[in-house]
């Protein structure tokens, strides 16, 4: 998403590094991508996924501070490290993580960056891709390459049977291996072991999953695979990518460069013209942008405006094809990616892994977390202050504060009738305001105030039920659908944040406007509903 940067933050070069990353790619398919990966995912759910703890003296040499052991497809043993909430801290989440393209510390080191997550219930799981240090004992070392061979090309030029769902490209046992960690990951949470993994799972701890550069396009890949396959319409329930890669190669080739995976990849085909259209072909069924099309998680990303690893284009592509509606994604902008860049380079990178602790904190909705990030998302150099937090907390737990005048907005709310989303503006509201201020007279709260507690209530679960809203709606264009979101991403920062908006002088002049650049007549009740389904 793309909130107003401030105004120390704004020159001529974000503009330029925004309308790189702004870049739509084509999220088109192979022709046989459905038949390669169902094949493919048939594979490797053949394959019960295993994590054991590793006995003392038996670990991978290349990296023996993995603390479990994850089997994958094919057998592969994987190295991973499992962070832990501290003891009294209650299991609230589980998250994987999955590395980048150049690994520089183990396993151990690793884990320590993730300690301030497992403190807020998540238990992480660290995973090290096949032929990575730490996931070498059945593949040997394929990360450190020789004569000018890496890990990315390690089988791209062999012999590949797509239409069984079998691939020699690494790249295809990687996804494996994130998929395989999901799902590992996915019985611990729910405390029942291997045999019984075909189990719905009713009242499921909630799984995320972060990728950096090589592991954002793996997560992105393994996301997309996961969705609705293990008899749930969304295993991985947040997604935090940074700087995915190995996206929108007809862009990516055309404009070639010769840093990272991509300028390995070039490297190949010029030595191997002849075998130009298998490795193509194998690209577009690995292509990220066609898989994100498919990813319906709410989704924080990392893009950079600059960067001469992972072109800003092709990881601004990705983001861009994400399927998830515009209220749950957010884009954060920094000026580099993978070089060290100067000291305020430096503190927006540093920004990043806060923000994305907060995205990643189980206990608040990701739009509450997210919301007081959203001035700051394409600049600046500071969090958010304590007191942007507490504004946030409280724009949804204020007056009236007390237990009884709760109840009473509870009874004024069950006697409207009507569901929450479907209320503002409409004479049921009247209805329930009236007998608000019937009751409190001059204590009574404004209509934005008792919509904001009847919010509140409702996170809390303290609404009853009152069945589905109203069903009709004004019909309108894609295209006005896009002015009406643009509209009030413009207004208020995200569509997240669409709540403030309700019965403030903002509303009436976005209303007006779209009416009057749409050519339509909508009422305020109508609009709203209209904003309310938008982002969801």
């Amino acid at each position: 998403m793309s909130a107003e940067p401030p105004e120390n933050a704004t020159d001529d070069r974000l503009l330029e590094g925004i309308r790189a990353i702004a870049r739509v790619g084509s999220s088109v398919p192979a022709p046989d991508h459905s038949v390669f990966w169902g094949a493919w995912f048939r594979r490797v759910l053949a394959q019960r996924p295993t994590l054991s703890p590793i006995p003392p003296g038996e670990g991978d040499p290349s990296d023996d501070s993995a603390t479990h052991r994850l089997t994958s497809l094919g057998g592969v043993r994987l190295g991973v490290r499992l962070v832990e909430p501290p003891e009294g801290v209650p299991l609230r989440a589980g998250l994987v993580a999955v590395h980048g393209a150049s690994v520089g510390k183990s396993l151990g080191q690793s884990a320590l960056r993730w300690r301030s997550i497992a403190e807020t219930g998540v238990c992480v799981l660290l995973v090290r891709v096949r032929g990575y240090p730490g996931s070498q004992l059945d593949t040997g070392d394929l990360a450190s390459g020789g004569t000018g061979v890496g890990w990315i090309t390690r089988g791209l030029d062999q012999s590949a049977r797509p239409l069984e769902g079998e691939m020699d490209w690494v790249l295809s046992g990687a996804v494996a291996d994130v998929v395989n960690a999901c799902r590992a990951m996915r019985n611990r949470l729910a405390g029942i072991d291997d045999e019984q993994e075909a189990r719905p799972l009713d009242d499921k701890l909630p799984m995320f999953l972060h990728g950096e550069s090589l592991g954002g396009a793996l997560a992105t890949i393994a996301a997309a695979q996961l969705s609705g396959r293990l008899r749930q319409e969304r295993i991985i329930e947040r997604l935090v990518l940074s700087t995915p890669t190995l996206g929108d190669w007809h862009w990516r080739l055309s404009n070639p460069a010769p840093g990272g995976l991509g300028g390995e990849i070039l490297r190949l085909l010029e030595a191997k013209p002849k075998l130009e259209e298998p490795i193509l072909t194998r690209l577009h069924l690995m292509d990220t942008v066609v898989h994100a099309a498919r990813v319906r998680t709410p989704t924080l990303c990392k893009l950079a405006m600059r960067d001469e690893v992972v072109p800003a284009p092709t990881a601004g592509a990705v983001f861009n094809a994400l399927a998830t509606s515009p209220g749950q994604k957010w884009r954060f902008v920094v000026p580099v990616g993978h070089a060290p860049g100067d000291r305020s380079a430096a503190r927006r990178a540093s920004l990043f892994v806060r923000c994305s602790a907060d995205f990643l904190d189980p206990q608040r909705p990701v739009e509450d977390s997210m919301a007081p990030w959203e001035p700051l998302l394409l600049g600046g150099d500071r969090p958010p202050e304590a007191g942007a937090r507490g504004a946030q907390e409280r724009l949804f737990d204020t007056a009236p504060g007390t237990d009884e005048s709760d109840q009473l907005l509870i009874r004024a709310y069950t006697h409207a009738g009507r569901t929450l989303d479907a209320l503002p503006y409409t004479q049921a509201f009247e209805s329930l305001y009236a007998e608000l201020t019937q009751t409190l007279g001059g204590d009574a709260p404004t209509r934005q105030d008792a919509f904001h507690r009847l919010h509140n209530l409702r996170k809390r679960k303290a609404l009853p039920r009152l069945g589905r809203a109203p069903v009709s709606l004004p019909k309108i264009s894609p295209e006005d659908e896009t002015l009406l979101a643009s509209l009030v991403v413009g207004a208020v920062g995200s569509m997240g944040a669409r709540d403030r908006l309700v019965y403030d002088r903002a509303f009436d002049a976005l209303v007006e406007r779209f009416n009057s650049e749409a050519g339509h007549t909508l009422r305020h009740e109508d609009a709203w509903r209209l904003i309310a389904r938008l982002a969801k």
